[in-house]
């Protein structure tokens, strides 16, 4: 093409340049999107670990277990939290794509031809005769509305697929933590129970009681747990994993009478070592006399 030609008009690198300017912008665009989702992310996590810790004193404890507000909260706090995973990955991908995206643009921008070629052979723009039919090389590049239509299907296609994937593992995540929330709830509603028909036998009796003294049942058989209830103990053996807590962990609470003229109730706990399923018993971690 003639100097006088690339001085005017859209000329086949200017159409390149002009694509790789737009693909650019689309990069900046999920760049920033990456970064208000990662400060949004950043300061959700310090509020989770702000609330969590609040909920795990005694004070906190005792809200959640006996105010409905509390409990609505810790209950959106954990699913807040469930939807933590998928937000990190998505800040990734976005990442990602922007660094994919600025890459073509310079690439673009710095081998225009080179990637005008590119852009024909994957049927993206096409060739068509420029304005002057006297010029020997008047072709000039143009968008391809064929392929574009064709192009922007597939990415639809791939977007849905993306959100559905992410839809569904988000609301796998939300569901995850509502049963360990749900697994929480069964096991302190048992565990409070048997301390509490204890501790009022206790007041009568001055002694232990058994489970059938108590009212109880020797062997439960919860959604999440499996209770054995005997004369000085409770256990709770978990059916299935609960994240990092491995199925077939126990909880056990111990009841105990001392003293000779005043006896006196004691209760301990004993909780499973692994670390990961100690949050799933903030009521057994001081158990109440």
């Amino acid at each position: 093409m003639s100097e006088g030609n690339i001085e005017k008009g859209y000329t086949p690198i200017r159409t390149v340049r002009l694509v790789s300017a737009v693909v650019a912008v689309a990069g900046m665009f999920c760049l920033l999107v990456q970064r208000i989702l990662s400060i949004a992310m950043t300061m959700a996590q310090e509020i989770l670990d702000l609330a969590f810790a609040r909920y795990g004193n005694f004070t906190g404890r005792f809200a959640a277990n006996n105010f409905a507000e509390d409990k609505k909260l810790l209950s959106m706090l954990n699913e807040l939290k469930g939807l933590i995973p998928t937000v990190e990955t998505s800040l990734t991908l976005l990442l990602v794509l922007s660094v994919v995206l600025f890459a073509i643009a310079l690439v673009g921008l710095a081998l225009p031809r080179q990637s005008g070629h590119v852009l024909v052979a994957l049927k993206l723009l096409k060739w068509q005769p420029g304005d002057d039919e006297n010029e020997s090389e008047g072709e000039q590049l143009t968008l391809n509305p064929a392929s574009l239509k064709k192009l922007g299907i597939v990415a639809g296609v791939i977007l849905a697929i993306v959100l559905a994937v992410f839809g569904i593992r988000g609301c796998m995540l939300v569901s995850s933590a509502q049963a360990q929330e749900a697994a929480l709830h069964e096991l302190n509603t048992e565990v409070q129970g048997y301390m509490s028909t204890q501790r009022a036998f206790f007041n009568k009796s001055k002694a232990l009681g058994s489970a059938k003294q108590l009212g109880l049942d020797t062997l439960v058989d919860g959604k999440y747990y499996t209770f054995r209830v005997g004369r000085n103990y409770i256990d709770a053996e978990s059916k299935d994993a609960l994240e990092n807590c491995l199925s077939g962990s126990h909880w056990r609470v111990n009841a105990s009478v001392s003293g000779f003229l005043s006896k006196e109730l004691k209760f301990f706990s004993m909780l499973p070592k692994n670390r990961d399923c100690q949050k799933f018993s903030p009521n057994l971690k001081n158990s109440g006399r």
